[in-house]
């Protein structure tokens, strides 16, 4: 299972890292053309919506491995002040609770993209279903739900990468 992660994190961080440069390289020949021409910047219009449909999946799809790197913003100054069991125990129920959390907004989230994409509304520039950018949503949560879960099982120790010494 933790070669599946770590797997699963090397796609994520290739997805995260293209998503990022074809944004930069858009939304920069953009601005680029708008500066030179109207004309032509009127025929690249879809741009700037193509660029917020990679900003959504960019956040989604980061979700996951940043719960995983110990990246989501913690509460930590009480959990650290426990004794270790009781310390675990907690440790254990917030993951419970956010896999629980994930879980529900994964299955409502496809519900939400399964609707916007059986009401056949498409973007007005881009021309595709918009039901790709409600799509986000069930993926990353899903994402997240899968390292809760193996946090849970003990996989890997999220909580170690949270560690006083690792803030900054």
């Amino acid at each position: 299972m933790k070669a599946v992660l770590e797997t699963l994190g090397r796609v994520e961080e290739f997805l995260l890292a293209s998503i990022m440069i074809v944004m930069t390289v858009l939304f920069s020949g953009s601005v680029l053309v708008r500066a030179l021409s109207d004309d032509l910047f009127r025929q690249i219009a879809w741009v700037d919506e193509a660029t917020r449909y990679l900003m959504v999946w960019m956040v989604f799809l980061g979700l996951g491995l940043a719960l995983q790197r110990g990246r989501h913003i913690a509460m930590g100054s009480l959990l650290e002040r426990l004794p270790q069991l009781p310390q675990s125990l907690v440790c254990k129920l917030i993951d419970v609770a956010g896999l629980g959390f994930s879980g529900f907004i994964a299955w409502f989230g496809t519900d939400i993209a399964l609707l916007v994409l059986r009401s056949g509304q498409a973007s007005p520039t881009l021309g595709v279903t918009t039901a790709l950018l409600y799509a986000a949503l069930p993926v990353g949560f899903a994402l997240l739900a899968i390292r809760y879960l193996a946090s849970l099982f003990g996989v890997y120790d999220r909580w170690a990468a949270t560690t006083p010494a690792d803030a900054h």
